[in-house]
């Protein structure tokens, strides 16, 4: 999910991009102050979210969103609750009030990751696989077959149904590779996992069949709200 933020507080800014930073799957692509640089931001690159202050000096924040043709999906960032009717009025995916906790945060981009689930078509091929740009070829991957990922430097060993296969390629390139299939997750700096694959999870360690992946602790409370909304008690 690109995210661009809008706001004319640096400290504002710095807590929001500290927030997305911490999340797998999302990138920032620019931080604004005011209207007038988020338009051109926006007319320069892809965005899917905006972090939307109100009180801005020149353009308020949602006048600013009525002025966009095509807007993209919408949370306003505000310290006036009195503009909240005004917001859903604007099709607002959420509307957080600072300061903002990190928890508060995650309920607002699952929020968004919901509603772009919904619009978007789907972007799975036909045979569930995708190919992989590794040592300047293409291999295929098989993600039903594919249990999870291990980053080792340079190169990243995937653990299939069928044994492990090294390529060469980063864990970024991997992860935006995945990143539209749902059931992929990072669950540490250095593993990406299929959530279909989880035979149980025992404290911070889930485990694929005969293997263990730990969880780090930069990911742990985005792993367990995924892991958490396909529990079925």
């Amino acid at each position: 999910m690109r995210i661009l933020i809008v706001d004319d507080e640096p400290i504002a800014q710095d807590i929001l991009e500290t927030y997305i930073a911490r999340i797998p799957g999302l990138q920032l692509v620019g931080k604004c102050r005011n209207a007038l640089e988020a338009f051109t931001a926006i007319n320069k690159q892809p965005v899917d979210l905006l972090l939307l202050d109100i009180n801005m000096p020149e353009v308020l924040g949602v006048d600013f969103v009525r002025s966009l043709k095509h807007p993209p999906l919408v949370v306003f960032t505000t310290a006036y609750s009195e503009y909240a009717i005004e917001s859903y009025e604007l099709n607002a995916i959420d509307y957080l009030l600072k300061p903002i906790s990190f928890e508060r945060f995650l309920k607002a981009i699952q929020k968004a990751n919901d509603a772009m689930q919904q619009t978007a078509p789907a972007a799975q091929p036909a045979d569930n696989a995708v190919f992989i740009k590794a040592d300047n070829k293409l291999v295929r991957i098989d993600l039903n077959q594919l249990l999870y990922a291990e980053s080792l430097r340079d190169y990243i060993q995937l653990y299939t149904t069928e044994g492990k296969k090294l390529i060469h390629c980063t864990m970024k390139s991997l992860e935006e590779t995945l990143l539209p299939y749902p059931n992929f997750l990072r669950v540490q700096k250095s593993y990406i996992v299929n959530l279909a694959c989880i035979t149980e999870v025992d404290g911070n360690t889930i485990r694929i069949k005969e293997h263990s992946v730990s969880i780090g602790n930069t990911y742990k409370e985005q792993v367990f709200a995924v892991l958490n909304k396909q529990r079925l008690v």
